[in-house]
């Protein structure tokens, strides 16, 4: 489990339907960071090899 605190945002209806489908009705945060694992590596793959 991750300890660190997501900010919170305000996204479109659209959206969260997307993140609670991903979530499987679970944990919305874990879902958030697998999300933004994702789109991150797809857009900035450097950012991961520190």
């Amino acid at each position: 489990m991750n300890d660190t605190v997501m900010p919170e945002i305000t996204v479109s209806e659209e959206l969260y339907r997307q993140i609670r489908a991903e979530s499987d009705e679970n944990d919305i945060d874990e879902a958030l960071w697998r999300m933004v694992g994702s789109y991150r590596r797809a857009n900035n793959p450097e950012a991961d090899m520190t």
